[in-house]
């Protein structure tokens, strides 16, 4: 019950701030292809060691593409357990209502958001991508040119 209360509370604040950067997505939705670059991990800039990751993983850069055909991928390379290579991806299709990104996984990992704004998209990834126990991780990705 407290993960379902936790995750209804999440989206309540995504909601907020989504409504707040409504006015901010138009221009980044035209098109609606994008790559991201991932910036922080947590609040951390990278290199950053996943939180609650078993091996001990350290993401040393990600990247996300949102394509027009609506479907999404985020692949992490970093290390595990001290092995160089890719320490997390997922992929599957997404939609957005105002600024709130949707993720639905074709890996089998529950639903989750990201919130739009002009440059970057700030994501509540599901923990299990990166091989961790906490429910979310937040990462801030910007936009690539």
């Amino acid at each position: 019950m407290a993960r379902t209360s936790s995750r209804f509370a999440l989206l309540g604040m995504v909601a907020l701030l989504a409504g707040a950067l409504a006015s901010c997505s138009s221009d980044l939705l035209n098109p609606v292809s994008h790559t991201w670059s991932l910036q922080t991990v947590n609040g951390v800039p990278l290199p950053a060691t996943v939180p609650n990751s078993s091996p001990e993983i350290t993401i040393t850069s990600g990247t996300g593409v949102t394509s027009a055909d609506g479907t999404y991928s985020f692949t992490f390379t970093g290390t595990s357990g001290g092995t160089d290579g890719e320490v997390g991806s997922d992929r599957g299709h997404w939609s957005i209502t105002s600024s709130t990104f949707l993720f639905r996984s074709s890996n089998g990992v529950a639903d989750y958001i990201g919130a739009l704004s002009d440059v970057s998209m700030r994501v509540s990834l599901d923990g299990q991508i990166v091989h961790s126990s906490s429910e979310t991780i937040d990462m801030v990705f910007s936009e690539t040119q």
